[in-house]
């Protein structure tokens, strides 16, 4: 799961082109990713993993880390 997040991110967000992600990369907080980018990657998500994640649920700060979002994912399986 976490390298599908890993290229979905990749792959969308241009301010990620060239730079090395892994779990722990702080995306929000090293300005890689906005709330912009955050509506779009979760639209994708839930295309790939089938799932619906209710933005009045969690916290723009869950999407910070591959780590984060990996959690919240899972949680919906």
């Amino acid at each position: 799961m976490k390298e599908k997040v890993i290229e979905i991110l990749k792959n969308n967000i241009e301010e990620l082109e060239g730079v090395e992600i892994n779990g722990s990369t702080q995306l929000i907080t090293s300005g890689y990713i906005d709330s912009f980018d955050i509506i779009n990657v979760i639209s994708l998500l839930e295309q790939e993993f089938n799932t619906s994640i209710d933005l009045e649920d969690i916290e723009l700060e869950q999407f910070d880390t591959v780590d984060s979002i990996c959690a919240i994912l899972e949680g919906k399986a």
